[in-house]
């Protein structure tokens, strides 16, 4: 219990700062130092278009729940059922929390005079999709593979690619001209306030089916 004592505190700790975050990103746009932050971006040779657009295939909110959904199958088949169970309760939520936070800031594109765009969207910016559902994904299943909560032949390449992706989830939706700065952070910040609690759901689950009784005879 103890563990899931410390995840509440970091969720609040963590949820302070993110409300704040999107309250400001509902109000102004852009925010201080977004503008110049994008400009620079766009100036860098990378990530580039190639792996600007490769990135931001495979972290669809559409596909981040696919791999999601394949994930907690796998874990359920391997036997650590509370991380599926975790994991498959968060790929749910993540569609809905996000298209809600969406609709509610409702904050428009970057676009001219602040960036050239380079790619396509079909919602409002703020938080980053491209960003938020990986986020939740990669970051519950670093979370497992640093915890020892996936079997051992699993933890390095599972580790290495969620830390991967992770890292390289924000940038190309800058570079590419389709998200203020701070819609990558606030896409960071919501994925990490459902990761929270999927983590300490998935530790929680055990516990509880132990603590319960014995079917009397």
């Amino acid at each position: 219990m103890a563990f899931v004592a410390r995840a509440a505190v970091l969720w609040t700790l963590l949820l302070g700062p993110t409300v704040a975050l999107t309250v400001l990103a509902a109000h102004h746009t852009p925010l201080p130092g977004d503008a110049a932050v994008l400009r620079w971006a766009q100036g860098l040779p990378f990530p580039g278009q190639t792996l600007s657009e490769a990135v931001r295939a495979i972290t669809t909110t559409q596909v981040v729940m696919a791999t999601g959904g394949v994930m907690a199958l796998l874990l359920a088949l391997v036997g650590r059922r509370a991380e599926a169970l975790a994991l498959a309760a968060g790929i749910v939520l993540l569609p809905l929390v996000q298209s809600a936070i969406k609709e509610l800031v409702d904050r428009p594109r970057p676009g001219p005079p602040w960036s050239e765009i380079r790619d396509g969207f079909t919602s409002p910016s703020f938080p980053s999709g491209h960003v938020m559902s990986p986020t939740v994904l990669y970051g519950f299943l670093a979370w497992l593979a640093a915890t020892g909560r996936v079997p051992e032949v699993w933890r390095w390449p599972l580790g290495a690619w969620s830390t991967l992706v992770l890292a390289l989830a924000g940038p190309p939706n800058v570079w590419l001209g389709v998200h203020w700065p701070s819609d990558v952070l606030g896409g960071w910040a919501w994925g990490l306030a459902l990761v929270v609690p999927m983590a300490a759901l998935a530790a929680l689950l055990p516990r509880l089916a132990v603590a319960k009784p014995a079917p009397k005879r």
